[in-house]
C-alpha cells in the first residue's frame, strides 16, 4: 500500500516538474508557482492574469488561478466568500481544460480532492455543533458546504447537507436556494426535505410555493400526515378562495378517504354558503371520522344555514305581498309550503350530527357552547322544547353556565 502511494506522489510530481517545465517562456508562470508555495494566492493570480495578458490561451495560467482561488476559498469561513472563491476555482479550471484537454484529468483530481475535504470539515463543523449546541459551528458547517456545492455543482448530497446547516443555525431564506435545488434536481427525494420546505415557504409567506412542493410531496408519500396537514395549511393561507377549493377538490379526488380533505373543503363551502356541497363533503368526512366533533356541528351548522336561507326565501315572498297590499296568491301559498316544509326538514336533519357532536365533546370543551346554541335552535324549530331546555343553560340562553347538566 505504502508502494502504491508513493508511486502515486510521484508521479504527481513528475506532472507538477512538466508543467514547471512549460513556464520556462514566461516568467510570471513560475512568479504564480513561487507564489502559491509561499502561500500567497493574491500574487498567484496577479501573476498568472498577467502571463494571460500574453497568452490568452495559456491553459498552466488558468490552473494556477484555480489552485489560488482554491487556497483563498481555504482561509476563509465566510459562506459567500468561500462559495465566490470555489466557484472562480471552478470556472478557472474549466478555462484551463478548454485550453488543454490533457490537463482534464489532473484538474479533475485536484478538484475532487477539494470537494472532499470540505464535505469532510463540513461534516465535522456539523457533527461539533450538535455536540455543542453553538449555531456558529453549524455556520461554518454551511460555509463548508457550500464550498462543496462550487466546486461540484451536481453534488445533490452537498446542497442538502448545506440546507441543513443553514437551517440549524437559523438562517432559513439562506437554506431555501440549497434546498430547492436538491428537491428540484434529486432523483428520489425523502419525506424530510419536502416536509422542510414546505415549512420554510410557509414560514416565508409563500403559500403558493408550499402548495406546489407539498402537492410533490403528498404524492409521493400519500400517508404522510405531517405533509397533509403542511399542505391544508398553505391551502388556507390562499387568498384566493375559488383556487383553494379548487386545489382540495383535486387533493380529495386523488385521496378519496382524506378525512381531513374533506373537512376543510367542506368547512369552506359552508363559509361561501355552499350548502348542499358542504353537506356532501361534510357527511363523508364524519364516516371517516367519527370522532371528530368539530366534524359533526359544522354538518349541523350547513343544515341550520340552509333552513335559514330557505327562511329568507319565505320573507322575501311575504314581504313582497305585503309591500303590494295584496293577500298572497295561491301559486305564492303552495310555494311558501314547501318551503316551510323544507326549512323544517332542513332543521330536522340538523339534530342528529349536532347531538353527535354534544356527545363527543365535554363541559368547558372548545366549540361546546356553540354546539349547544345550534342544538338548541335545531330543537326549538322541531318542536322538541323539552329537549331544547336540557341544552338551555350550556347554550348560555339560561343562567351563566357554559356546559350542560344533561
Amino acid at each position: 500500500m505504502n508502494t502504491r502511494l508513493s508511486a502515486f506522489f510521484a508521479l504527481l510530481v513528475a506532472g507538477l516538474l512538466v508543467l514547471s517545465g512549460c513556464s520556462g517562456g514566461n516568467p510570471n508562470i513560475g512568479a504564480a508557482e513561487d507564489a502559491i508555495e509561499a502561500g500567497n494566492p493574491d500574487q498567484a493570480i496577479e501573476s498568472a492574469q498577467t502571463a494571460l495578458e500574453t497568452d490568452s490561451t495559456n491553459a498552466e495560467a488558468y490552473s494556477l488561478i484555480a489552485q489560488a482561488y482554491v487556497l483563498k476559498g481555504d482561509e476563509t469561513t465566510d459562506p459567500n466568500q468561500r462559495s465566490e472563491f470555489f466557484t472562480k476555482a471552478r470556472e478557472a479550471q474549466e478555462k484551463a481544460v478548454e485550453m488543454d484537454p490533457s490537463l482534464r484529468g489532473d484538474i479533475q483530481s485536484r478538484r475532487q480532492l477539494a470537494y472532499i475535504q470540505e464535505m469532510r470539515l463540513g461534516v465535522e463543523a456539523f457533527n461539533a455543533a450538535r455536540e455543542s449546541g453553538d449555531t456558529t459551528d453549524y455556520a461554518k458547517a454551511a460555509a463548508y458546504f457550500g464550498g462543496a456545492n462550487a466546486l461540484e455543482p451536481d453534488s445533490l448530497d452537498a446542497h442538502l447537507n448545506e440546507a441543513y446547516a443553514l437551517l440549524n443555525a437559523g438562517q432559513q431564506q439562506e437554506a431555501l436556494a440549497p434546498l430547492e435545488t436538491y428537491v428540484s434536481r434529486a432523483d428520489s427525494v425523502g419525506e424530510s426535505p419536502y416536509t422542510i420546505l414546505g415549512q420554510v415557504y410557509l414560514t416565508n409567506d409563500q403559500p403558493e410555493k408550499a402548495i406546489e412542493v407539498l402537492r410533490e410531496g403528498t404524492e409521493q408519500y400519500p400517508e404522510n400526515a405531517e405533509l397533509q396537514s403542511l399542505m391544508l395549511n398553505a391551502f388556507n393561507r390562499i387568498d384566493d378562495q375559488e383556487r383553494a377549493m379548487s386545489a382540495y377538490r383535486e387533493q380529495i379526488e386523488r385521496n378519496p378517504e382524506n378525512a381531513q380533505f374533506r373537512y376543510n373543503y367542506g368547512s369552506m363551502l359552508l363559509t361561501a354558503d355552499r350548502y348542499e356541497g358542504a353537506v356532501e363533503q361534510l357527511s363523508k368526512a364524519a364516516e371517516l371520522d367519527p370522532d371528530n366533533p368539530r366534524i359533526f356541528y359544522n354538518l349541523g351548522a350547513a343544515y341550520i344555514n340552509q333552513a335559514a336561507a330557505i327562511d329568507d326565501s319565505i320573507t322575501t315572498i311575504e314581504d313582497r305581498a305585503r309591500e303590494a297590499d295584496r293577500e298572497l296568491t295561491s301559486d305564492e301559498e303552495g310555494t311558501l309550503d314547501e318551503l316551510v316544509e323544507q326549512r323544517g326538514q332542513q332543521f330536522q336533519s340538523a339534530v342528529q350530527p349536532l347531538e353527535k357532536a354534544y356527545q363527543l365533546t365535554a363541559q368547558g370543551d372548545e366549540y361546546r357552547q356553540d354546539i349547544c346554541r345550534a342544538l338548541f335552535q335545531a330543537y326549538v324549530n322541531t318542536d322538541q322544547q323539552e329537549k331544547a331546555s336540557q341544552v338551555e343553560s350550556c347554550a348560555g340562553m339560561g343562567d351563566s353556565s357554559n356546559g350542560s347538566t344533561q
